[in-house]
């Protein structure tokens, strides 16, 4: 009975790929498309039973996608799809914002060659990835590179509380192509300003970055409520150009 809910969701069955990474990529679809919504629980037999497996690759898959900050695993509720309240993703996107530009401002004055030169290497390796997860890693490299150089532990701390919104929602950019183009682009721009060593142009494109994502997350809200995308403001300033 608990499980009725996934008798009327689209969830594929599994083909031929090794079952743990078919499972996984399946749920995500199904996280990412609202066929699962927000807090819904997911049992493991429940799963196995609808996609035909056992349950060892959807319990995989379930460490994944927390992983991931797709879903919550709880020892006492047990798995649930992940929940942000509208409040939350402003309020979070709001503190990434200054978090992301002062980090991008100190590795401004601390980067070095080495330093940009793998910045580098992260950027060109992102335009020649075909899977989703690969263009994620990156990109949480070259985030975290950019941190490293920053040498400021309680602001890597503080951007790691927010790590669970901000790691699904570049696995959900990684899927749009048109966002991907972007964040190249704004990705570019950020390298270039750190490399001349330039602090404010550095923060104002890390804070770019932000609001550029923020923006994104509202237009697929939007489009998925089926309503008008609203107007981003959630800066602490107001929205500029990017930077050139």
């Amino acid at each position: 009975m608990r499980d009725a809910f996934l008798d009327r969701v689209r969830i594929k069955s599994v083909g031929r790929r090794p079952l743990g990474e078919q499972v996984y990529e399946a749920l995500k679809a199904g996280i990412i498309n609202e066929d699962l919504p927000a807090n819904i629980k997911l049992t493991e037999t429940g799963v196995a039973r609808k996609m035909g497996v056992s349950p060892t690759p959807v319990r995989e898959a379930f460490r994944r996608l927390a992983a991931e900050g797709f879903v919550t695993i709880s020892p006492w509720q047990g798995v649930r799809v992940q929940s942000f309240s509208d409040l939350e993703v402003v309020e979070t996107y709001q503190c990434r914002e200054v978090l992301e530009g002062l980090a991008c401002r100190l590795a401004a004055i601390n980067i070095d060659t080495a330093g940009i030169q793998e910045l580098r290497r992260l950027l060109s390796a992102s335009q020649k990835v075909r899977l989703a997860s690969n263009l994620v890693e990156l990109n949480t490299a070259f985030h975290g590179l950019i941190y490293a150089y920053a040498r400021n532990g309680k602001l890597k701390g503080l951007l790691g509380i927010f790590q669970d919104m901000i790691l699904r929602d570049r696995v959900l950019t990684a899927y749009s192509a048109s966002r991907c183009r972007e964040i190249y682009s704004e990705h570019t721009k950020l390298v270039a300003a750190l490399e001349a060593r330039d602090a404010e142009a550095a923060e104002a494109a890390g804070r770019y970055h932000v609001q550029q994502a923020f923006a994104y997350r509202l237009r697929q809200g939007s489009r998925h409520r089926g309503d008008q995308p609203r107007s981003p403001q959630m800066g602490m300033t107001a929205r500029k150009e990017a930077p050139s």
